[in-house]
């Protein structure tokens, strides 16, 4: 469930104005793996995520499905809705269990875009949050191995969605979609969690990682743990944990 004042969407609203704005929303519920929003549809509803995890994908010309986030709650899509006419949706919006969500038609965003500017600036810088999200995920993909991708993402992943154990922190994740979100192949990902199960880093069962020891993510990344390329990869890591 999410926590109202720490959402972004309604960052420096007051609370009548967030009451105002949660009225006019309507709750629903989704399986696991079906579709909330289409790509390329038109962006006609604002959508935020109340309870569960959603898989945020597009698809390349060749119809590979490429996961580019895990939406948490708290999180917001469908931002073009707040445009006069809006433009298609930018990717798929998948329901990796259940979820539920609540829903703004385009006609309340518009009206409490005009009513609350806040919300506008809001939904810019929830834009641009995105936006610089995946230009650093860019910038990975050309500087980092695929170790460092790979141990990035999972943490990343646990910092946002992942459930506290005695034995660790337990992510819910299948290894195609840890794979698409650390840009690497499926038996990449496969050799590495089987690699850091070994060296007791993480515990892997079907559709779950425990991170047991996160610093062991990167144990074998480089001969000396003074060279700057691993003290940055493991300064990445302790920001996502």
């Amino acid at each position: 469930m999410i926590d109202l004042a720490s959402v972004r969407l309604f960052a420096g609203l007051e609370k009548h104005e967030v009451s105002a704005i949660l009225a006019a929303a309507s709750m629903r519920r989704y399986k696991a793996s079906e579709t909330i929003i289409n790509a390329q549809r038109p962006a006609t509803h604002l959508i935020l995520l109340k309870k569960g995890c959603v898989n945020f994908c597009i698809a390349s010309e060749k119809g590979r499905r490429i996961l580019l986030r895990r939406l948490v709650p708290g999180n917001a899509f469908g931002i073009a809705s707040f445009l006069s006419e809006p433009m298609g949706y930018l990717g798929t919006a998948m329901a990796v269990h259940s979820v539920e969500v609540l829903v703004w038609e385009h006609r309340n965003v518009r009206q409490f875009a005009r009513a609350y500017p806040r919300l506008m600036e809001n939904a810019l810088r929830i834009a641009l949050h995105y936006i610089a999200v995946y230009a650093q995920r860019h910038v990975s993909l050309a500087s980092d191995t695929a170790q460092e991708r790979l141990a990035f993402a999972l943490t990343d992943v646990a910092s946002r969605a992942g459930h506290a154990l005695s034995s660790g922190m337990e992510v819910d994740i299948k290894n195609e979609d840890l794979a698409a979100l650390a840009d690497v192949s499926l038996f990449t990902t496969s050799r590495l969690l089987k690699r850091w199960a070994r060296a007791g880093a993480v515990e892997k069962s079907r559709g779950r990682v425990v991170i047991q020891c996160p610093e062991r993510l990167l144990a074998e990344e480089a001969a000396s743990p003074e060279d700057g390329h691993w003290s940055r990869a493991r300064a990445k890591i302790a920001r996502a944990g």
